[in-house]
């Protein structure tokens, strides 16, 4: 569930906060209705994503073999769109009142429009192929998880378009002019996201060749780009809402009328409500991109070894199968030579025992470690059913030769000393 939420607020914000800024700068301050150009808008932001859902689809079936015959053309003409809607914000914080009429209105709309929809159409295609991903192989198409999945996935986009609201209400109610300055500084960010993007692509087609401190720079900001562009984002929306918020707690001027004394004090509540709710979406934002994204990125690690004994007279390791009781995977390590073999053990639904080496056929011994109930390689991230622990095939843990004798589970240390050559 986590997972697909971040990957949802990761790529589509900034698409969705451009669509909140070019509304704020290019909506008169008065409007009548749904403006045309705003239903425009929305109607270039539905095609983009529209587009993106059909392409994605083509790469998910593989009809389409070659993206870059897509992908390079669209990102080169959104930075060409990005550009122009740059030129267009500089134009409109100079002279904020040519953004509502005449010719240039026009101009603007159409800049806007094709600079939303490629922008829609570019951030979605990763989001949407998130739609294969719901159910993994061997799963129940109705299961809980896929449920917890499909809400993630949902989840994120309800979050993104309310952000993209609650900043769009907030920053109205900033001075135009310090709302303009501000959406053409956001405007430059995303223009520098679109011409990283369309830089790496070319390297990756090689058509241009980057070497040194150059390649270094393509490979850390395509490695940190979303993330560093979302904190600018908020820090650069939420500048003028502090000081919008600081001029709400200022006494009022003497107003002969004592109706307009309380529409400004209504008007200074709803400017503070509308500026807090923003400074915690983005607080949301922060965390979804930090705390998050590292909770979903964090690689599992194997458990120590446990404690156990072993019987040299014998020739046996036992395991106290008390240990066992709880249900849950218990790992264990024999040392033979310089090798250290390591084994699983696991008490299976109907009492009976599953062992085996912490390593299988397919992904070698990179090890097994449990999470919700499920035990998973830590390779190839398959999760294996318990209860075939101990049979051979597929990702399943190689079997072990044991036996239960009293209160230990025992294990010969010539099976382990067989099998050495696995971990070698």
């Amino acid at each position: 569930m986590l997972e697909h939420f971040v990957s949802v607020v990761g790529g589509m914000t900034l698409p969705f906060l451009l669509l909140a800024a070019v509304t704020v700068v290019l909506t008169p301050p008065v409007v009548s209705g749904w403006p045309r150009a705003s239903r425009a808008r929305m109607a270039a932001a539905g095609a983009g994503l529209a587009a993106a859902t059909v392409f994605a689809l083509l790469r998910a079936a593989a009809v389409l073999h070659s993206r870059t015959a897509v992908n390079l053309p669209t990102a080169s003409l959104l930075v060409v769109a990005d550009l122009a809607l740059l030129v267009v914000l500089a134009v409109l914080a100079a002279r904020t009142s040519w953004g509502y009429e005449g010719r240039f209105s026009l101009a603007a709309s159409t800049v806007a429009c094709a600079a939303l929809a490629l922008s829609f159409f570019r951030a979605a295609q990763e989001v949407i192929l998130r739609l294969t991903a719901f159910i993994e192989p061997g799963e129940a198409a109705l299961s809980t998880e896929t449920l917890l999945r499909v809400l993630g996935f949902l989840g994120g986009w309800v979050a993104v378009a309310l952000l993209a609201f609650i900043n769009a209400r907030a920053l109205r109610r900033v001075p135009r002019r310090a709302a303009h300055l501000t959406v053409l500084a956001f405007g430059a960010v995303v223009a520098l996201v679109s011409a990283v993007d369309l830089l790496r692509l070319l390297h990756a087609t090689h058509r241009i060749v980057l070497h040194g401190s150059g390649f270094r720079a393509l490979t850390w900001a395509t490695n940190n780009a979303q993330g560093a562009v979302l904190m600018v984002a908020a820090a650069l929306l939420l500048v003028p809402m502090v000081s919008l918020f600081a001029s709400t707690l200022r006494s009022l001027p003497e107003l002969p009328n004592p109706a307009r004394v309380r529409a400004e004090r209504s008007g200074r509540r709803r400017s503070r409500r509308w500026v807090m709710a923003s400074a915690l979406g983005f607080s949301a934002l922060v965390l979804t991109r930090t705390v998050a994204v590292a909770r979903v990125n964090e690689v599992p690690t194997l458990s120590e070894p446990e404690h156990y004994t072993l019987d040299e007279t014998a020739g046996l390791v036992r395991l106290p199968t008390s240990a066992l009781a709880d249900g849950h995977l218990h790992r264990y390590a024999y040392t033979t030579g310089t090798t250290e073999v390591r084994f699983i053990a696991i008490l299976k639904n109907g009492g009976a025992y599953g062992v085996g080496l912490d390593a299988c056929e397919n992904c070698g011994p990179s090890g097994y470690y449990e999470a919700d109930g499920k035990v998973i390689c830590l390779r190839c991230d398959v999760a294996i059913n318990p209860a075939t622990i101990g049979f051979q095939g597929g990702c399943n843990p190689i079997p072990l030769d044991f036996a239960v004798d009293g209160a230990d589970l025992t294990i010969a240390t010539s099976v382990l000393e067989d099998n050495a050559e696995v971990f070698a």
